[in-house]
């Protein structure tokens, strides 16, 4: 798609349901990922409108180790090399991040070496990490894993070091500026923002104004979180200078939202039903 979401080209990428994508934005390189445990790399020609197959990674159980598979790519084998559901990827750095429904993160280059491999025996329905990679944010629809991620990892190394959990859900982001975190709380509908300055992370305020499940957040350059799930709206939450959030504006779209991106102009793009995208501008 082009920035008016006209359609510019398709290719197929998976044999089976593409659960996730993550861009690298240095190069623009697009990596996608599925059931069948294969992350894939993609250089994208917008002059003859294709996407070119780089390479592919199979991640498969928990305690694998990386090695390279000659033709395919590279792969970390373990648990007989089965492999497993890849549901979300997260470009950081120079990184890219996936989680898996056997609980388990990994950490790749950006040509799909095997850097790091985390079990966090929860199946990883959202992903965030921090701007200098120092912590790694999960969760499921229920609670939020908090973890650190050594300086120099090793793959070798699978144990976790968990800093802490937050009650509530997926997804979740995060704010390096002032050390919050915002997450769906348990019911599913109100979005909880918490500081993690202390010791233990403690409740900052709770966002109340859906309706139904929030099933996305984003947090801008300018620091206004965005909202949005069944209820077709998308909220726009400004920050304040007593570093509290308060509801900006909300925007009835056709649709329900499953998930959102921003763009570089600060755009909004959100997801919903049978292909249904809306472009929304919160300047």
């Amino acid at each position: 798609w082009n920035d008016n979401l006209q359609p510019v080209f398709s290719w197929k990428a998976h044999e089976s349901v593409v659960f996730d994508i993550a861009v690298n934005p240095s190069n623009g390189d697009v990596y996608s990922c599925t059931l069948d445990g294969v992350i894939t790399q993609w250089r994208i020609d917008r002059n003859v409108k294709r996407a070119q197959h780089l390479r592919s990674a199979i991640q498969t159980g928990p305690s694998g180790k990386g090695q390279c598979l000659p033709g395919i790519g590279c792969s970390d084998s373990g648990m007989e090399d089965t492999p497993v559901n890849v549901r979300k990827l997260f470009w950081r750095g120079s990184h890219l991040y996936s989680g898996d429904e056997m609980g388990s993160i990994c950490r790749w280059t950006s040509d799909l070496q095997l850097e790091m491999k985390k079990e966090y025996f929860t199946e990883i329905w959202s992903l965030f990490v921090n701007e200098d990679e120092s912590v790694v944010y999960s969760g499921r629809d229920n609670d939020i894993v908090i973890a650190s991620i050594p300086q120099n990892p090793r793959i070798d190394d699978c144990c976790v070091q968990v800093k802490g959990n937050l009650p509530g859900r997926c997804p979740v982001v995060a704010n390096s500026k002032d050390s919050s975190i915002m997450t769906v709380n348990r019911n599913g509908l109100n979005i909880d923002v918490w500081s993690t300055e202390g010791k233990a992370p403690s409740k900052v305020q709770t966002l109340e104004d859906h309706d139904m499940i929030v099933n996305s957040i984003l947090l801008s350059k300018d620091e206004t979180l965005i909202s949005a799930g069944w209820d077709a709206k998308v909220n726009f939450w400004a920050l304040g200078v007593d570093g509290k959030y308060s509801l900006q504006k909300s925007v009835k779209v056709d649709s329900y939202i499953n998930s959102m991106s921003l763009s570089e102009d600060g755009s909004v793009f959100a997801c919903g039903k049978s292909g249904y995208i809306a472009k929304i501008n919160h300047k």
